[in-house]
């Protein structure tokens, strides 16, 4: 039996909900886009004419008191995420929100206990799971195909300055890089591991005097079982780019995650076999890989970084529970524990590596 799609508003129409959510709210059948807001007058008629959105306002307030929904997305900077999600469950919705979740943890807690009251969900945009790269590896930890996991390694090597970058993401400094883009590295990370970091260790470096933002941080997460994932984020590197890489370490063989466009071809020899090796990469997208004994196999191929495809899987999964009547896999408590984690990297930081308990 099919379920009536939810009645959908989003608020934010800029770059990124244009690129991460816009795809999913236009094209998924568990979803009627019925309005959208914006404070910007020309890039509210732009983007609905673009998307063919029926109705638009300039104050998010007037849209639900107008439009009554059942869903509300939310696509605007952290800073407003409190304020809005407030708004939403008030007005009797449930609430998709872009990440960082919330800036603190008093807001993020005040958020829950409102929705807890008022029996909706709060789900959180942390969609890279949905990528087929990193589904290919869930399924090999999943059903043992490499051995236990015991170890995970993520990084991101780039030169990107906070200034450059611009826009809302400079509100964030000096805690700018791990907790925009950290929400998808930890939250894959505790995906993978089946759980919640029980400590967090991490110093950030200053790459640079006249920056004061983590532009260089290393985080340590303790998980339980002696089991440990470490996460480097390089924004001052001056070597080969690499988006976002992850190598899961298991008993019997590692598997390996490379995000981003990736043009590679290696020509060695295998130590283990006693015979040369030969490894080529050509992707825009990414993939996923099985390595054992010096060699490495190709699990699966993305041809594209699918931002929008994994966010439109992501929101598609968080409106199909709410219409059954499920707890969302986004749901706000992961999205907390997500949220507590980098906020207690930025601690730990601050107190110069302190072990901070969770």
């Amino acid at each position: 039996m099919n379920k009536t799609p939810l009645k959908t508003v989003l608020v934010g129409l800029g770059a990124g909900p244009e690129r991460i959510l816009l795809p999913g709210l236009t094209r998924n059948s568990e979803i009627d886009l019925v309005a959208a807001c914006d404070l910007n007058a020309q890039t509210r008629a732009q983007v609905a004419k673009h998307w063919r959105i029926p109705r638009t306002y300039g104050d998010a307030r007037e849209m639900l008191t107008a439009e009554n929904p059942d869903l509300v997305v939310i696509g605007t900077p952290p800073k407003t995420h409190y304020k809005l999600s407030l708004l939403a469950l008030e007005h009797g919705a449930h609430v998709f929100c872009e990440k960082p979740f919330m800036v603190s943890l008093t807001e993020a807690d005040a958020a829950l206990a409102l929705a807890r009251q008022r029996r909706k969900f709060v789900g959180v945009n942390s969609q890279y799971y949905q990528m087929p790269i990193y589904q290919r590896l869930q399924t090999a930890v999943d059903q043992n195909e490499a051995g236990r996991l015991y170890q995970i390694d993520a990084w991101q090597h780039m030169y990107l300055l906070p200034n450059e970058e611009g826009g809302w993401k400079t509100d964030l400094m000096p805690r700018r890089v791990l907790l925009e883009f950290g929400t998808h590295a930890i939250d894959l990370i505790c995906r993978f591991f089946g759980g919640y970091p029980e400590a967090v260790s991490a110093r950030i470096a200053r790459a640079r005097q006249d920056i004061d933002a983590d532009v260089c941080i290393n985080v340590r997460l303790d998980f339980p079982g002696d089991r440990v994932a470490n996460i480097v984020f390089n924004r001052m590197s001056h070597a080969p780019t690499r988006y976002f890489e992850m190598r899961l370490n298991c008993e019997k063989a590692a598997l390996r995650a490379s995000l981003g466009g990736l043009a590679r071809f290696d020509l060695g020899w295998n130590s283990e076999t006693r015979r040369p090796k030969v490894r080529w990469s050509l992707t825009r997208g990414g993939e996923a890989r099985f390595e054992r004994d010096g060699e490495s196999r190709l699990l699966v191929r993305q041809p594209d970084a699918a931002f929008g495809a994994a966010g439109a899987r992501h929101l598609a999964a968080f409106a199909r529970a709410i219409q059954q009547g499920d707890q969302p896999d986004a749901y706000m408590e992961s999205g907390r524990k997500i949220l507590q984690t980098l906020l207690a990297c930025y601690e730990s930081a601050e107190s110069r590596g302190a072990l901070i308990a969770l």
